[in-house]
């Protein structure tokens, strides 16, 4: 039963662990890729700004030459727009910072004219044409300029595919875009720290979730092992013969309803015991007494009580007689319980095996002063999947039966009804009767109404039993109630083909 435990505990567990899993990396992979996408639309207003400065840079120029020319006034426009510092270079000999000129002054430079020194003082000389660029801060991404066609001025083509374009409008006229570089991975020391943390509590949330289940496995393992262990012991119990054995029903779910069927089962046995216990004390009985009168009159001639005549002989005979009727009966019983009687089915009018039945026993039933009525079906175009055996067997112990318990002057009804899908057979007898409460026992081995009637009688009880299996073969279906002539109706159904 632990082993039961534990394999609900590990599966609960598998299965939590894999989920957590799969979480925390969608989770992860969702908030590296939103963070940073975060973090290039922080940057979205800058190239707008600098999106706005390019127009102008292009209504003043014309174009995009001047600007091309001149990477160094690139490098500082796009700094100032974006928020770069640029490291500062050291001071020419001779510079006046309060005379530098602004960084965005357009008007031209000052013409150098020979042997005037002091035109350097008035105005900032732009760096020479085609100059480097200044350095860019670690962490910086340069941004891109190209024109309506979106052919490249700045910026490297192996990346134009992961830039992000904002249009340079002139007077309502497209002149070019900026673009800017998406990021791959995060260069702000505090993007770092933030992402660390989020990784950091992610980790201990997963952590959480898996130990969570541990605890709520434990109560639910148990809660299903419960039942599981009560079936155990019961089976147990069976097993050993205990068939009073019944367990709780602790649920409304699979496991109760196998709980409810184990009892159902439980009870099954117990009553099949009881009737194996009565089947072999009625069969000691019905067995015991043959042979018990067979040995009082062998002895009898024995000890020459009494003498050796022919009606000695037939007492003795006719014991034997009963004795063998009742051993096979017993037999076709057993057998017909395994199912192991042969029957060769055919198809065939039942009427005329029950016509030629009532015929044979004619005779018998009026020296005993029984009336037999036959109404025969007018419809003879009927038929059934049948074994002709042994519906005639079935019909003779019906007829049998009637001839043991009805009394004399009496009265049977046979009646022959086919209907639509199926054939019926009605056998109606006159007293004497059985009690409502007794009709459904007639068909139960070795039941009889009076248990103080004698085997002359009586018989042994296995007809009915027998006539049950033999319908039961031919999928059809017999039943019993009260007769209108003060006995019993017994009404066979069988199927047509």
């Amino acid at each position: 039963m632990n082993s039961i435990r534990f394999k609900i505990m590990a599966t609960l567990l598998n299965a939590t662990c894999g989920l957590v899993l799969c979480m925390y990396l969608v989770m992860q992979w969702s908030f590296d890729r939103g963070f940073l996408a975060y973090i290039n639309a922080q940057e979205s207003p800058k190239y707008e700004m600098l999106a706005q400065k390019l127009s102008e840079e292009w209504q003043q120029a014309k174009g995009w030459e001047r600007l091309q020319n001149n990477r160094r006034y690139w490098g500082m426009l796009f700094s100032e727009s974006l928020g770069i510092e640029l490291p500062q270079r050291p001071p020419r000999e001779g510079f006046q910072p309060e005379n530098r000129r602004s960084r965005f002054d357009r008007r031209p430079p000052p013409r150098f004219e020979e042997g005037g020194t002091d035109n350097l003082s008035q105005g900032f000389r732009p760096p020479p044409f085609g100059s480097p660029p200044p350095p860019q801060p670690e962490g910086s991404e340069r941004p891109f300029l190209l024109d309506k066609d979106k052919n490249i001025i700045f910026g490297r083509k192996n990346e134009l595919s992961n830039i992000i374009l904002y249009p340079i409008s002139s007077n309502g006229t497209l002149v070019g875009y900026v673009g800017q570089p998406r990021k791959k991975e995060l260069t702000g020391e505090l993007d770092r720290v933030f992402v660390e943390q989020q990784a950091e509590a992610f980790s201990w949330i997963a952590l959480i979730m898996v130990l969570m289940p541990l605890f709520i496995a434990l109560p639910i393992a148990a809660h299903l092992v419960k039942p599981i262990k009560h079936l155990t012991e019961g089976t147990k119990k069976l097993t050993e013969g205990n068939y009073s054995t019944n367990i709780p029903i602790v649920s409304k779910d699979e496991l109760g309803q196998l709980s409810k069927d184990f009892n159902t089962l439980a009870h099954t046995l117990s009553e099949n015991e009881k009737s194996r216990q009565q089947w072999i004390a009625d069969i000691s009985h019905e067995l015991r007494t043959p042979l018990a009168v067979l040995k009082g009159e062998i002895e009898a001639i024995q000890d020459g009580i009494r003498q050796s005549t022919p009606d000695a002989i037939a007492s003795l005979h006719s014991e034997v007689e009963h004795l063998s009727q009742l051993v096979n009966d017993l037999y076709e019983l057993s057998m017909s319980d395994i199912g192991a009687l042969s029957y060769k089915k055919e198809k065939l009018y039942p009427g005329e095996v029950l016509e030629d039945t009532v015929e044979g026993f004619q005779r018998v039933f009026a020296q005993k002063g029984i009336n037999i009525l036959y109404t025969q079906s007018k419809e003879d175009s009927y038929f059934c999947q049948a074994d002709a055996k042994r519906l005639k067997q079935l019909f003779s112990n019906l007829l049998k039966n009637t001839l043991r318990y009805t009394d004399a002057p009496g009265t049977l009804e046979v009646i022959e009804e086919p209907e639509k899908d199926h054939v019926l057979f009605h056998f109606r007898d006159s007293a004497p009767g059985v009690e409502p409460d007794e009709l459904k026992k007639l068909f139960q081995r070795l039941y009889r109404v009076e248990g103080s009637r004698n085997r002359a009688s009586g018989g042994a009880g296995l007809g009915l039993s027998i006539c049950q299996n033999i319908v039961s073969a031919h999928e059809g279906t017999l039943s019993a109630a009260r007769s209108p002539f003060g006995g019993v109706w017994i009404t066979i159904k069988l199927p047509l083909c």
